[in-house]
């Protein structure tokens, strides 16, 4: 099938339903952990933990392998999808052996340094539980690649979909690690997250196999060959990549690090805010751009350049139809939906607070996150995997150079690691928007920056709407803004659960149809297309 606007939004359709049950698992997943064990030290000590041991998930399973191997294997199937399949085969047989040395290697460090007492407490801590999470890694990377299989096939739900296993098994190891003493609790859990990333990689399993075996691959176990040409054809542009993704990683390592200096619940803080600010990531960027690296590969490979940037600027007007508002709505009723998720149980309001903070921080980068993400898989498309890396080691450093100001010398909170993120995010959208359009500009007819007047529309819009809410909130039941703890005044977020949901629905209720009514009534035409309500006028006349 030829690719079109509506093949991708078709493939970001199924992206997104399949992430959405993954992401209400996920939140499930988060509000369970802010109930049992609240945001205290030794549970900031596992989610540091949890990063550490995943480093290499987006080098050598999502993130960077994913940009390399989805153009490449494109390439290889224009040969024949019997070489196609056969490359994939092997590289997971290759990854297998490199990551299970890795693996071994890394824990045998940590083991030794342990044994050698190096550790403070804490850091013990953290070491113990990096070591014993470790074999997790491997689980993840091979989902990880097994997911872009089937990107290539235009097959988005289950891969979308199989974190939803990866969730229920932590959530049932929240509950079960609730009833034991601290000391082992963390490492109970530990061991529930290795069984998580397994039972998610299973599930994809049986596709993964069918997609081999429908290229011609029939017989997948016979004539294995390890590190084979085409697999070793693809170091040159995943080196490149993972210099990239690697910046990105350290970065998130880093957070963690300068969050546990702030304060030692900063780490915690930090996950539940980022937990809601990835939300409509993974629900409309991500989807979007797993959607659209396939047919920018294939856009170049035909030298179509006029539908390459017709897909680009498709892929712009949509996530800002729907990043803008959401960026507006988390900083008028962030707070509402913190209380909401996580304020109950050991979650107090004063965590809510510091979360709140932490999420403003975030917000701050939610559009030039989603648009990287939109931004990225053009340059991988095209082959370029070094100026997005280049770009990602520059944004680290900008990022470590704010946490540092931030933290060593003013004595900032969480919130300002969360704002130093946001603040390279934006940097970094930047550098890679006019690069590419200076890249583009000679090869294609098509018009840059046309998605500009109805980004200005909607922020403008979203602004309208977020005052009335504002307003609503303080005559209806007499509650302050959002804003004003920031001068001392700290609510009391422990309201009956009835009562929290009320304000929220009724919040967000009012806000988006202040948005889509403005957008209807000043014809936006890309709210209204992110809606619906384009089509069906035009299918109703």
């Amino acid at each position: 099938m030829a690719d079109t606007l509506k093949t991708i939004s078709r493939s970001a359709a199924h992206f997104f339903s399949g992430t959405l049950l993954s992401r209400i698992t996920g939140m499930l997943r988060d509000v369970a952990m802010a109930y049992v064990f609240g945001t205290q030290s030794f549970v900031a000590a596992l989610l540091v933990a949890f990063r550490f041991a995943h480093l290499l998930r987006r080098l050598l399973g999502e993130g960077a392998m994913q940009t390399a191997l989805i153009p490449h294997f494109e390439e290889l199937r224009k040969e024949s999808e019997v070489t196609a399949a056969t490359f994939f085969r092997d590289l997971a047989f290759s990854l297998t052996i490199l990551l299970t040395f890795l693996i071994v290697v890394i824990m045998c460090f940590l083991w030794g340094l342990l044994e050698y007492d190096v550790f403070n407490v804490g850091n013990a801590e953290i070491a113990w539980l990096t070591l014993v999470m470790m074999p997790s890694l491997l689980f993840i990377c091979l989902f990880g690649i097994n997911a872009s299989l089937m990107q290539c096939e235009k097959n988005y739900f289950v891969s979308s979909a199989a974190p939803v296993m990866f969730n229920l098994i932590w959530i049932v190891g929240v509950f079960y690690a609730g009833t034991m003493p601290q000391q082992t609790a963390m490492t109970s859990l530990s061991l529930f997250i290795v069984l998580a990333c397994f039972a998610q990689w299973v599930v994809t399993l049986p596709r993964t196999y069918a997609i081999l075996v429908a290229h011609g691959l029939t017989r997948v176990f016979k004539g294995i060959k390890l590190y084979s040409f085409n697999v070793r054809r693809l170091a040159v542009p995943l080196a490149l990549g993972i210099m990239g993704v690697a910046a990105a990683q350290v970065n998130n390592a880093l957070d963690a690090v300068f969050a546990r200096w702030a304060d030692e619940e900063g780490p915690a803080l930090l996950w539940y805010a980022i937990r809601l600010q990835q939300l409509p990531l993974a629900l409309f960027g991500i989807a979007l751009s797993g959607a659209l690296l396939p047919p920018l590969a294939r856009a170049i490979k035909g030298e179509n350049w006029d539908q390459f940037q017709q897909f680009l600027d498709f892929a712009f007007r949509r996530t800002l139809a729907f990043m803008v508002p959401i960026t507006v709505a988390l900083f008028v009723f962030g707070d509402s939906c913190v209380a909401f998720i996580y304020g109950h149980g050991d979650f107090t309001s004063d965590s809510v607070v510091g979360t709140v903070k932490s999420l403003w921080g975030y917000a701050v980068g939610l559009i030039p996150m989603a648009l990287v993400l939109v931004l990225a898989p053009a340059f991988y498309a095209k082959g370029d995997y070094r100026t997005p890396s280049i770009v990602a080691v520059w944004s680290m450093a900008l990022n470590i150079a704010l946490n540092t100001i931030a933290v060593a010398i003013l004595g900032l909170g969480a919130a300002s690691i969360a704002l130093a993120t946001s603040i390279s995010a934006w940097f970094n959208m930047g550098w890679l928007t006019f690069s590419l359009r200076r890249s583009t500009s000679l090869q294609s007819d098509h018009g840059a920056f046309e998605w500009l007047p109805s980004a200005l529309k909607i922020t403008g819009i979203s602004f309208i709407a977020a005052v009335v809410v504002i307003l609503m909130r303080s005559f209806l039941w007499g509650q302050i803004s959002p804003f004003e703890f920031f001068w001392g005044e700290v609510p009391d977020y422990r309201l009956p659960f009835f009562v929290q949901v009320f304000h929220l629905a009724f919040e967000g209720v009012v806000f988006l149809v202040m948005v889509v009514v403005m957008a209807k009534v000043l014809k936006v035409k890309d709210i209204t297309d992110l809606v619906g309500l384009r089509q069906r006028a035009q299918a109703e006349t």
